[in-house]
């Protein structure tokens, strides 16, 4: 996602891209999920005043293990992305605030694939649950408690803490 700023008109300059998981160079996959799907961009840019603003949204799905009984989930991703691009001779970030961050460019193009990758893999679910009566897996034979119960003992509860369960925080 490379442009040239002489590209952007009066009007602005619309991308709209496809780019496979691969595009994100080995980091499609953390330790909790994973890109599943081509990830789509719609990128408005709107040059004024020699700074370059862009807006726009990512859009992909991921795979990532449910927290409790560690079966996949898929997750839709949808988000937004705000930039303004100042022209600089140094390169590097200059700073972020409120709901824009705010960076350099060199020259007369714009590299937006470190920006892009960036937002993807900050946006990689971390904990993910299937539902939210999902019951987990038992603690002795591991079996998913979704699917079927087991035929474990469940523990007997300590009766010291028996009174913390009708404290209402």
């Amino acid at each position: 996602m490379i442009v040239n700023v002489s590209e952007i008109g009066d009007g602005g300059l619309s991308l709209d891209l496809k780019k496979g998981p691969g595009w994100l160079g080995g980091s499609e996959k953390s330790e909790v999920a994973s890109v599943d799907s081509d990830i789509e961009f719609h990128i408005d840019l709107l040059r004024t005043a020699g700074e370059v603003s862009v807006r726009g949204k990512i859009g992909f799905l991921s795979v990532a293990q449910c927290s409790r009984c560690l079966s996949d989930v898929s997750v839709d991703t949808n988000l937004e992305v705000k930039l303004l691009l100042s022209p600089s001779e140094a390169e590097g970030k200059v700073e972020s605030g409120g709901d824009m961050d705010y960076e350099t460019y060199r020259g007369r193009t714009i590299d937006l694939n470190d920006y892009m990758r960036e937002q993807v893999n900050l946006s990689l679910p971390y904990k993910v649950v299937c539902a939210e009566d999902c019951k987990g897996l038992c603690g002795e034979c591991g079996q998913n408690l979704n699917e079927q119960q087991c035929g474990c003992e469940t523990r007997q509860e300590d009766s010291r803490f028996a009174v913390l369960k009708d404290i209402k925080i």
